[in-house]
């Protein structure tokens, strides 16, 4: 254990050896192991690691042969690898399947999911071949307030869990100003966010980012809950007339269907 593991106030070290465990018998030469080749090997007292041990035997993450006398990893252990697997290839076919929506419509596309109950963070995004190039990046976390991608996702979360968010990022009274174009009354960012769900889309013009006008849809599960949320970002410096934007939102919303019917198996 390091001097800084041991110094992280949320450290249990309970469940690091039973991680610790774990980890020791996926090991081809102590797949079989007993409580005191366990107990030695890990630096755990005998007692401590014995009931360790049963709590895992438990919840069959690990099985105990009564007449070796060894424990070895348990099959509950399998599903949740393969439950592991589903997701990121959960993960990989909406990622991959921007490219398709980027062909289409010839303009920045971004996949985000959420990351914290306040932020979405973006997990790809895919640019047409162009001059002008926006600065986000997969893995840059932002705001369920902010932004067309952001109040798509947060619009189809139940009214107890919007009140919480936007009561999270109030000061004053007021929703955080990111430009000028911010909707800071937490009554108006309601009212919006009511008539993304009626519509199932969301639009913005640099309410969040200075100079991106955002179009997205959110994607769901077999459940009907939001998952993700899929967008097109287009530069405001560029005249995009009404039937330009018409032609976004109803290419989005085809392909955000599209994607919601390829992940639907994994949920």
């Amino acid at each position: 254990m390091s001097e800084l593991e041991k110094k992280n106030s949320n450290f249990i070290p309970s469940v690091y050896s039973a991680l610790n465990i774990l980890e020791f018998l996926t090991k081809e030469k102590y797949k079989k192991s007993t409580l005191t080749e366990l107990s030695s090997a890990l630096g755990i007292s005998k007692s401590t690691c014995l009931r360790i041990l049963k709590t895992l035997e438990l919840k069959d993450y690990v099985h105990f042969d009564p007449i070796s006398k060894r424990y070895k990893l348990g099959s509950y252990l399998i599903f949740l690898g393969l439950r592991s697997k589903e997701m990121n290839d959960f993960m990989n076919t909406s990622i991959s399947y921007l490219s398709t929506i980027c062909e289409e419509v010839n303009q920045t596309v971004v996949l985000a999911k959420p990351n914290d109950d306040l932020h979405l963070v973006y997990i790809a995004k895919e640019e047409p071949d162009q001059q002008i190039r926006l600065t986000i990046s997969p893995g840059e976390t932002f705001p369920v307030i902010g932004g067309a991608v952001g109040k798509c996702y947060l619009a189809h979360l139940p009214d107890s869990e919007i009140t919480k968010i936007i009561s999270a990022f109030m000061v004053d009274g007021h929703l955080p100003r990111y430009t000028e174009n911010t909707i800071t009354d937490p009554e108006k960012f309601k009212e919006e966010l009511r008539t993304i769900r009626h519509e199932g889309i969301a639009e913005t013009n640099s309410e969040h980012t200075q100079g991106i006008h955002a179009i997205a849809c959110p994607i769901f599960n077999g459940k009907g809950e939001v998952v993700l949320s899929v967008g097109i970002f287009l530069h405001s410096t560029f005249s995009n007339s009404l039937s330009d934007i018409t032609y976004y939102k109803d290419a989005l919303r085809k392909h955000a269907h599209n994607l919601e019917s390829l992940i639907s198996r994994y949920f």
